[in-house]
């Protein structure tokens, strides 16, 4: 675990530019020295459990650091001396500082307490003879303050959390660990700082057959590689990922066409022949947003989901998306569009000529019948719960800000459009939020872009971009956040995930400097070409946005990663390779990098056969596609979160068939066929 330039440090001193610090006065506080214990872990009588976790997790991390025990006491055994603002206790722990974990009545009488900080906020205090580490722990939208506060902590100390596993955790070896003087509170702005895990599902399974695994396979061998030999809280606590806004979203309407479909067909979507029938649908009905008497169901429905559940602040009203009808047709919900809106495409199949066939015609965006729909729906629900909230979206073909309807109070918009495949859509979305803000009262963001590559789960980063619209939209009414999602292709987009989570945090942070630290922590001699690595990689995908229009669909982003840039970025880690010979974490870390590099390069030589014009090589394809099938066995096997091979093998496994391979087939292992 670990361990970098760091561990060639005789001792650790930190004082902190973001906090104020006092290097005049050289006041240090030793935690550890030459090994042993210099201080003691104090918890208050009945801790949160946030702050008992907290506590095993700062203990846990300070003995792998510097190989000494820490002692964790209970408050009770402590008395204070307020005129000296000094702990005191057992005349054998005199010398000893004591790491306040936590509210309690020690940290209270020397005048600390979490009074003032919101949500998630952290304190941490330095003291004669006493580190204070407290979190807020009361607020139950967000009750993990504590835990926030040890982790921010330990990072002022060294430790870092780059990707999940004992491969990505770095804990600095420090025969000693001293501390500079430190004041520093802090509530983070955004209140809800979510992205989505991806899990095992349906989508994972299909690759899993492709592939040759199990469901059991999966669970045990992601378990293996997340798993660290410390007392750990995970990768997404670790960086402070938490809160909530209670905001029940998602497909709200998947089981109205099962329940009213029969008794009341004109509750649905008309399609352009005149049908309202949604057995394409399933469970993607689309609905007639104009009719009334619906209108009344959904409400009458919302208001017994709130009614049941005395608790819940909000509901959702969000349509479905996705399946295969259109939107309604109807004269009375074609009135509700502006002509004036954006142009958009509808597609639907059309089943009306005994045989299924797959329709496009254009149209105008949908947001004003949509608005003019939630709105309706709020008006009647507000009267029995005047202050719940009804989350719905702006997504997909009504993510156009309206042209003339205004939200309620009562109705928080989730905006989904945002892409770092396409300056010209990127440019979109951020215009759309600034309209969107002045149309809704409340708006928080759940975009898409993590996904970007999904299918073919090669290198992207766009960090920098990243960056800069966090620190905008959070300065422009940013309160909370749910990303979909980490796919866990840490290997090949895992910068993306750890900058964005810093940023949610911090969105003031400056995205070179947190990419200058993960290098730096992660890869100590070897972090000047590492970071070369990902500049290259962030130019490439900068040259895929700049190529691109307002659609980031279709978009190859395997296409620039020609031979040459391989070889190039192959070159940056083979030299980060010597540089950083004799450390196996570093190797270790480095290992895992070239898988990422290794499967971007079978995956671009696969989709250049793909794009090739004339008689698809099918020879060539099999050469290729057999090694990529090997190579993603292999990472399954043996580094599985360098890339989440089975939800690739799921994403882009289909389009095989074009070049006569089949996941089915006989895979020739190392040899050419």
């Amino acid at each position: 675990m670990c361990h970098g330039a760091l561990c060639r440090c005789a001792y650790l001193v930190i004082s902190l530019a973001l906090v104020t610090a006092n290097l005049a006065s050289a006041t240090e506080w030793a935690l550890t020295q030459g090994g042993a214990p210099r201080s003691v872990i104090v918890l208050a009588e009945q801790p949160s459990p946030a702050a008992r976790k907290a506590a095993a997790v700062l203990q846990s991390h300070l003995h792998a650091a510097t190989g000494a025990e820490l002692e964790m006491i209970a408050e009770t055994e402590l008395a204070v001396d307020e005129e000296k603002r000094q702990v005191v206790g057992d005349p054998a722990r005199e010398a000893h500082v004591f790491l306040l974990v936590g509210e309690s009545r020690i940290a209270k009488a020397l005048g600390l307490d979490c009074q003032g900080l919101g949500p998630g906020g952290i304190a941490v205090e330095t003291l004669p003879n006493a580190i204070a580490i407290l979190g807020q722990d009361a607020a139950p939208a967000d009750p993990q303050g504590t835990l926030y506060a040890v982790t921010w902590f330990l990072e002022q100390l060294g430790c870092r959390s780059l990707w999940p596993g004992e491969t990505g955790k770095v804990i600095p070896r420090l025969p000693s660990a001293i501390l500079g003087e430190i004041h520093h509170r802090y509530s983070p702005p955004i209140l809800q700082r979510r992205i989505r895990s991806l899990g095992y599902g349906a989508r994972v399974q299909q690759g899993l057959d492709r592939l040759g695994f199990t469901r059991d396979d999966y669970l045990r061998l992601r378990g293996q590689a997340m798993s660290v030999s410390v007392a750990d809280p995970g990768w997404f606590q670790w960086h402070r990922l938490g809160g909530t806004m209670d905001l029940r979203s998602g497909h709200a309407f998947g089981d109205y066409w099962e329940r009213f479909g029969k008794q009341h067909p004109e509750w649905f979507a008309m399609q352009p022949n005149g049908s309202r029938d949604q057995s394409l649908g399933g469970d993607r009905a689309r609905l007639c947003t104009s009719n009334l008497a619906l209108i009344d169901q959904i409400a009458g429905d919302k208001i017994a989901e709130l009614s049941a559940n005395p608790a819940r602040t909000s509901v959702s009203v969000a349509p479905n998306d996705g399946g295969r009808l259109t939107f309604c047709m109807c004269e009375r919900c074609k009135q509700l569009d502006p002509p004036g809106g954006r142009s958009i495409r509808l597609l639907y199949d059309d089943a009306s000529g005994g045989r299924i066939e797959r329709k496009y015609f254009d149209y105008v965006s949908l947001t004003d019948r949509m608005c003019w729909f939630y709105n309706r729906i709020a008006e009647r629900v507000a009267k029995v719960h005047p202050q719940a909230l009804l989350v719905a979206d702006a997504y997909s073909v009504y993510a156009a800000p309206p042209v003339r309807e205004k939200l309620g109070r009562n109705i928080v918009i989730r905006f989904v459009p945002m892409t770092y495949l396409s300056d010209e859509g990127r440019g979109q979305a951020l215009s759309d939020w600034d309209a969107w803000s002045r149309a809704a009262a409340k708006i928080y963001f759940r975009p898409n872009f993590l996904g970007s590559g999904r299918r073919e789960g090669s290198l992207l980063l766009f960090a920098h971009k990243m960056a800069e619209d966090l620190r905008y939209l959070s300065a422009n009414g940013l309160v909370g956040t749910d990303f979909d999602s980490c796919l866990h292709n840490w290997s090949t987009h895992g910068l993306n995930y750890y900058l964005l989570a810093r940023l949610l945090w911090d969105p003031r942070q400056d995205a070179g400097a947190l990419i200058d630290d993960y290098c730096r922590s992660g890869f100590g001699p070897a972090a000047s070409p590492v970071r070369e690595y990902f500049a290259r990689v962030e130019q490439v995908t900068d040259s895929i946005a700049a190529s691109r229009g307002g659609s980031p669909r279709d978009v190859d982003v395997t296409a620039p990663y020609t031979p040459r840039r391989i070889a190039e970025l192959r070159g940056l880690l083979d030299q980060a390779g010597r540089l950083a010979a004799g450390d196996p974490a570093i190797a270790a870390r480095l290992r895992f990098l070239r898988h990422g590099l290794d499967f971007t390069d079978l995956q671009a030589q696969a989709y250049r056969l793909l794009r090739a014009e004339g008689k698809p090589d099918r020879l060539a394809a099999r050469r290729v596609l057999d090694k990529d099938y090997w190579l993603m066995r292999e990472i399954f096997e043996n580094d599985p979160l360098a890339v989440n091979v089975a939800y690739v093998a799921w994403g882009g496994g289909g389009l095989w068939k074009r070049l006569g391979w089949s996941w089915e087939g006989e895979h020739q292992a190392g040899t050419d066929p």
